[in-house]
C-alpha cells in the first residue's frame, strides 16, 4: 500500500519541504534523500531529516482518515 508524506528536511530552502510517495517513513525519506545527493542539491548538513508526516493512505482499512485513490 502506498501512502503519502510529507518530509521536512533541515534546510529551510527551496528542497526544505516535500511530499512523497512511498511504502513508509524511511522510503519516504530516503528518495528525497537520494535525489539531492544524486543531483547534489543544498548542502549536507540541509539534507538531515526534521520530521515526516503521514498525509495519506491507499489501505482502505488503514488508521487515517485521508485516503488516496491509484
Amino acid at each position: 500500500m502506498m501512502k503519502l508524506f510529507k518530509v521536512i528536511l533541515q534546510g529551510y530552502g527551496r528542497y526544505g519541504t516535500s511530499y512523497v510517495m512511498a511504502k513508509d517513513p524511511t522510503s519516504a525519506y530516503k528518495k528525497v534523500k537520494d535525489y539531492l545527493d544524486d543531483n547534489d542539491l543544498g548542502f549536507p548538513k540541509d539534507r538531515e531529516l526534521e520530521s515526516i508526516e503521514l498525509i495519506a493512505d491507499s489501505d482502505e482499512y488503514g488508521n487515517i482518515a485521508t485516503k488516496i485513490y491509484l
